[in-house]
């Protein structure tokens, strides 16, 4: 009971007591009654008002949470010299590339960080080093559900280490061609854009067998190009030249000036351009002749090295840019 009810009390009980003593005694019976509706009028209003969730509130949360339901995450994470794609979406983890061997447990924290717990597709674009020197670390962490591949008989041991593990874990294994799709939900799917057969004798035919992956989720896209050089960017514009436009471009071979032609790059069109590559490699990965031509068309251009991991959400028409690492203009210059 508050004090200032207790007070009211207090004084009721003193003119009851001084009304049976006095000749106005009826006059203070009269007025007890009103003291006490008042008391109770006073304690009713102070009571405490419990706020329950209206029903515009609880649509509103559920519009939230459908909302991030439709949200696709692509993150290009830093792994030094190297690919690797995270690609999320209602609970899917896919990742494409893993990275080289010595940035193995760095990938996997990033996963984890990613709330990672299995791996629903796994995609190798190509049997380089700096590509699937990871993949025997993710096999090793998480359960994997599906493994694809560009299908090229590579000799070296951690290709075939690769190769046998999935074997010995007997999970479905598949080889891409292009024209096939992929689905990741009812919503987004990876189209497969090359390659249609194996290249043989050109400048480099394990990056120029790379999956070149088309990601679509309603308006929004994205041109995966793994490793592939000018070769395989000349056919891709006279076989499917209507695939092509993208507003995101993960940009061919880490930046190096053997992929990415002027013609090529005109066809698709970016709007941000993503750069896998480690800082100070030996490669001197991204070209600044390429850096260049992206820049001339508008495109922005985004670098694991400068910027570390590379965070694109979109709801199907918009795309949303986020870095983990903050740069400015003149250390760009710099790299």
């Amino acid at each position: 009971m508050k004090k200032s009810s207790f007070g009211i009390i207090i004084l009721i009980a003193l003119l009851l007591g001084a009304g049976f003593a006095t000749k106005d005694s009826e006059l203070v019976k009269a007025y007890v009654p009103v003291l006490l509706e008042q008391l109770q009028a006073g304690e009713a209003a102070t009571e405490p008002v419990l706020v329950t969730e209206t029903p515009k509130a609880e649509a509103k949360a559920q519009a939230a949470a459908k909302a991030d339901a439709d949200i696709l995450a692509i993150t290009a994470l830093d792994v030094g010299q190297g690919d690797s794609i995270l690609l999320q979406m209602q609970g899917k983890n896919i990742l494409i590339d893993s990275g080289d061997r010595g940035e193995a447990a760095r990938l996997l924290t990033k996963l984890e960080g990613n709330h990672v717990e299995q791996i629903d597709m796994l995609v190798a674009t190509h049997p380089h080093a700096d590509h699937i020197g990871g993949m025997k670390a993710v096999l090793n962490r998480f359960p994997v559900k599906q493994v694809y591949d560009s299908g090229q008989n590579y000799k070296t041991k951690m290709y075939n280490d690769f190769r046998q593990q999935i074997e010995k874990e007997k999970i479905p294994f598949e080889v891409l061609r292009r024209g096939q799709e992929v689905p990741i939900n009812e919503m987004v799917k990876l189209k497969v854009l090359s390659p249609q057969t194996l290249y043989k004798g050109t400048a480099s035919d394990a990056n120029n067998n790379s999956l070149v992956l088309r990601l679509e989720y309603r308006d929004f896209s994205m041109l995966l190009t793994g490793d592939i050089q000018a070769e395989v960017e000349r056919e891709l514009l006279q076989t499917d030249p209507a695939a092509l436009p993208a507003q995101v471009l993960k940009v061919a071979h880490h930046g190096s000036k053997t992929s990415s032609i002027n013609e090529f790059l005109a066809a698709v069109k970016p709007k941000i351009a993503i750069i896998s590559s480690g800082e100070g490699n030996k490669y001197k990965h991204p070209s600044p002749e390429v850096v260049q031509r992206l820049h001339d068309l508008q495109a922005d251009v985004f670098n694991t090295a400068l910027c570390g991991d590379i965070i694109i959400k979109s709801n199907g028409k918009t795309c949303d840019i986020t870095v983990e690492k903050f740069y400015d203009e003149q250390q760009a210059q710099a790299a």
